[in-house]
């Protein structure tokens, strides 16, 4: 996301003409349930965030079979982390093509992401401290989970 103002948690954009920019990384539920979310600078690597990203999706979560993976997020420690926890890594490598096909497992990732960025102080980023976009993001993962169990 766009980061106008600056301020924690923003770097140089790669791909925005090095704009100052926000990534959210996002481990959802097979059915679309956000697990765990972190804010990062656009330019850190995604392969720096994993280690966090799967020791919160463990807490809410009691087990996890598979982990499916963007190839930013493929490297032989994060495959070791993930086999040492009894979890089945399927990281797509970097150089090989997409292997869910479309509207098959992306989708699910990419339809939270939507709904965690209909919060707009996240998608505009107007914020510059980082705790307040980690709070605005973790308050939108509640929102989308509270939206689901108001279904049943």
């Amino acid at each position: 996301m766009r980061a106008k103002r600056g301020g924690a948690l923003t770097g140089p954009n790669p791909t925005d003409r090095g704009k100052p920019g926000t990534k959210y990384h996002v481990v959802v539920s097979t059915d679309g349930l956000p697990l765990a979310a972190l804010p990062s600078a656009a330019n850190v690597h995604d392969t720096r965030l994993f280690p966090d990203l799967l020791r919160l999706a463990m807490v809410v979560c009691a087990r996890i079979a598979r982990l499916y993976a963007d190839a930013g997020y493929d490297s032989a420690d994060n495959r070791w982390l993930c086999l040492r926890e009894g979890i089945q890594p399927i990281i797509r490598r970097i150089g090989q093509p997409h292997g869910s096909g479309l509207g098959q497992v992306r989708c699910i990732v990419e339809h939270a992401n939507a709904w965690l960025l209909n919060n707009k102080r996240l998608d505009r980023r107007h914020d510059r401290k980082g705790a307040i976009v980690d709070a605005l993001l973790t308050a939108a993962c509640i929102f989308v989970v509270a939206a689901r169990l108001v279904e049943f």
